[in-house]
C-alpha cells in the first residue's frame, strides 16, 4: 500500500486500519496465524467466520481452514461474552482465566433460570472434561 504522509488523518486512518486488521496486507500463511494476530475473532456464524479468515489470507480456501479447526489449531468457545469466537490453543487459557469471572457473572441469572446449580455445573464439567481426556475429540453424535 502506498504511504501516507500523516498517520493520523482519515486516508492515514483506514490505511493504518485495513493493515492492522491483516486485510490490506499480510504476512501470515496459515489460518490459525491470523486468529492469533487478532487475539480473538468473533465466530457466531462458522461459515462467514471462516470467510473472514479466508479474507485475510490470499490464496487460503475453505477447505484450508475447516483443517486447521479440525486439527485443533484454530478453537471455536465461548469466551469474551456469550458468543463464539475462534482463539489459537496457546491463547485459550489466560484469555479464559481472565474473562470466564465475568462471564460467569453475567449468565449467572440466566443458570439461575434453567436450574444449572454449582452441583449440576461441576458434574457437568467433570463429565466432559473424562469424555475429553487424553485428547480425544466427539462429534455432537457423541
Amino acid at each position: 500500500m502506498k504511504a501516507v504522509k500523516n498517520p493520523l488523518t482519515i486516508p492515514g486512518i483506514v490505511r493504518n486500519r485495513l493493515i492492522n486488521q491483516q486485510i490490506a496486507f499480510t504476512r501470515f500463511r496459515k489460518p490459525e496465524q491470523i486468529v492469533s494476530w487478532l487475539g480473538a475473532m468473533q465466530s457466531q456464524e462458522y461459515a462467514l467466520a471462516k470467510w473472514a479468515i479466508g479474507l485475510r489470507l490470499p490464496g487460503s480456501d475453505e477447505a484450508m481452514i475447516e483443517q486447521a479447526f479440525n486439527e485443533g489449531k484454530i478453537l471455536r468457545t465461548h469466551m469474551l461474552r456469550p458468543t463464539w469466537h475462534f482463539v489459537t490453543p496457546a491463547d485459550i487459557r489466560w484469555m479464559l482465566a481472565l474473562t470466564a469471572p465475568r462471564v460467569i457473572k453475567r449468565c449467572s441469572g440466566r443458570y439461575h433460570q434453567l436450574g444449572l446449580e454449582n452441583k449440576i455445573l461441576n458434574r457437568s464439567k467433570d463429565i466432559l472434561a473424562k469424555a475429553l481426556a487424553g485428547g480425544k475429540h466427539h462429534t455432537r453424535s457423541f
